[in-house]
């Protein structure tokens, strides 16, 4: 992956919340960025470079109808990196999975770096949004 490419991440509904000034504007919580325990500190998102951010939202969905996502959000492997996290494709359990990595970080650490992946992929701003009638 090059340094441009976007990771992107689905996000689930519940780490969607109304903007404090308008309620027509969602943002996301840090949570969209924090691996839980099941993903053994390696984060689950989409290669940029083999999905469309409507594709990812697709295909995220089409694997298991219990999957849920609001939208997409993305981070760039340049971004990552600045946050010395390193990023990889590693195509399981699907061609174009990869990887963030948090492995060896301290719970504070997660989370830092969770708040800082949350406010540039907020900068960027939704790549996608799921339908009403999903």
């Amino acid at each position: 992956m090059r340094q441009n490419t976007l990771l992107l991440r689905q996000v689930h509904p519940s780490f969607v919340q109304a903007d404090k000034i308008s309620s027509q504007v969602f943002s996301i919580t840090s949570q969209v960025f924090r691996p839980t325990p099941k993903d053994e500190s390696k984060l689950s998102v989409y290669n940029g470079e083999r999905f469309t951010p409507e594709e990812s939202h697709t295909h995220f969905k089409k694997i298991d109808d219990n999957n849920k996502s609001y939208g997409v959000v993305a981070v760039t492997v340049q971004e990552c990196n600045n946050e010395e996290l390193n990023c990889k494709e590693n195509n399981d359990p699907f061609e174009g999975h990869s990887i963030i990595d948090f492995t060896n970080l301290t719970n504070g650490q997660i989370e830092r770096k969770a708040k800082k992946l949350k406010v540039v992929a907020m900068n960027r701003g939704w790549l996608h949004k799921q339908n009403n009638e999903e």
